[in-house]
């Protein structure tokens, strides 16, 4: 299964994506190659994180048994989404190698390394279903992520509505699925700490540890540049609410002429009265 995911991908990247992107927008065919190459590794992306968090969400909501027993049940359906991870992210690292100088960058190198190690022993032995498909979780993050990126190329103004509300929702997401679940995972797996069925894994418990906090360690330093991003945003979106809210009061059409009546107006109904001719009193 893995090795068709790496297959499929791959030729959605070079073949599939590139067609129908054509197509579907007249704005990819005015793209440099680089970022065209950007485009259809994110369209990868995107299907990859669609699939695979449907496949998360259907075993967390009727998959009981993995959180029973999360180390020794074998559950085909997170075999499968660990075999698809896999095979994608093994795409990725070969796409990025052949596209270095686009888009080759240390941290997603580390980053699928480490999550291609731990999900070959998922998807090979059928161990620790529960904690794997928590991991999963954080795909949920993805499309939000890689919308910012096209709705740039596609003319979206960084302060506009739409870019502002998809930062804010990828912030958002990205906290709540691969930040705010950290206490969550890691004391679960201090709950099966040297409990025997985690000392049957042998070797295989370092899967449960290094992988992850490599990863903890990437997604807490990309959190840190999203919201740095959308602090950013959110400024240049409110300064220019502002703007347009001040010049659309300026320049109503009359505003001058009601303002200088209304001046008028309250000069002639004043309570204090107007002396005009003064004289000095010896």
């Amino acid at each position: 299964m893995a090795a068709f995911s790496c297959a499929f991908f791959l030729y959605l990247f070079r073949y599939a994506s590139p067609k129908m992107s054509s197509k579907l927008s007249s704005k990819y065919n005015l793209l440099s190659h680089e970022d065209q190459v950007d485009w259809n590794n994110r369209i990868n992306s995107t299907v990859h994180s669609v699939v695979v968090s449907c496949m998360c969400a259907y075993t967390m909501m009727y998959d009981d048994e993995i959180t029973e027993e999360p180390i020794w049940w074998d559950s085909p359906l997170v075999r499968t989404s660990c075999a698809i991870v896999a095979g994608y992210m093994t795409s990725d690292v070969i796409i990025m190698a052949v596209h270095y100088q686009q888009m080759g960058e240390v941290f997603y190198v580390l980053h699928h390394g480490a999550s291609i190690y731990a999900y070959y022993y998922v998807m090979t032995y059928g161990v620790l279903p529960y904690f794997a498909n928590y991991r999963l979780v954080a795909e949920f993050s993805t499309p939000f992520v890689n919308q910012r990126w096209f709705l740039t190329q596609l003319g979206y103004e960084k302060s506009s509505a739409m870019f502002v509300s998809n930062g804010v929702a990828m912030a958002v997401t990205f906290f709540l699925v691969r930040i705010a679940v950290m206490p969550s995972y890691w004391h679960r797996v201090y709950s099966v700490y040297n409990t025997p069925g985690f000392s049957r894994l042998g070797y295989i418990q370092l899967c449960l540890i290094i992988p992850c906090v490599i990863l903890d360690i990437i997604n807490i330093y990309w959190f840190y540049k999203i919201c740095a991003g959308a602090y950013k945003i959110c400024c240049m979106f409110y300064k220019t609410e502002g703007k347009k809210s001040q010049e659309g009061s300026s320049f109503l059409p009359g505003t001058k002429m009601l303002k200088t009546k209304f001046n008028s107006f309250l000069h002639k109904r004043s309570l204090v009265p107007t002396v005009k001719n003064t004289k000095s009193i010896d």
